[in-house]
């Protein structure tokens, strides 16, 4: 199954069913295909969170991928079951390791949460963000800069 999250335009990949993304499929784990435009070989850092009350504070696991000649950064995160889980990636423009802001704690690299929540004046939640995937599904997150 392929859950299509962020793209810009919602186009024919954005429904479930044979598609470019499914190749990247794998029984034992969830696979963030990342679309990150102009980003190759940059990294894409990804946290995945599965606890409200942790959300944003403390990842459940945190992954990178670099980004290919296609533009994506494949992530294969293994271990985890089928349940609710929010996933938050960005693209390290500067290598620096960390998510870079503006003075006014705006992101200025490329970003994305799942269910592709823009933020405006605070923080999104769990709820807002959460996706429910197993493993086996491809889930497709377009970076927003």
């Amino acid at each position: 199954m392929l859950l299509a999250l962020g793209l810009a335009p919602a186009g024919a990949d954005s429904a479930p069913g044979p598609d470019a993304f499914s190749r990247f499929s794998a029984a034992d784990a969830i696979v963030l295909a990342v679309r990150a435009g102009a980003g190759k070989g940059l990294e894409v850092r990804l946290a995945v969170y599965d606890d409200p009350a942790t959300f944003l504070e403390a990842p459940a696991s945190r992954h990178h991928a670099t980004v290919g000649e296609d533009g994506l950064a494949i992530v294969k995160v293994e271990g985890l079951k089928a349940g609710d889980y929010s996933f938050v990636a960005y693209l390290d423009e500067n290598g620096d390791g960390k998510l870079n802001r503006n003075a006014i704690g705006k992101p200025t690299e490329p970003f994305i949460f799942s269910n592709d929540i823009k933020p405006k004046l605070k923080k999104p939640s769990f709820e807002e963000t959460k996706v429910s995937v197993s493993p086996g599904e491809v889930v497709v997150l377009t970076l927003r800069g």
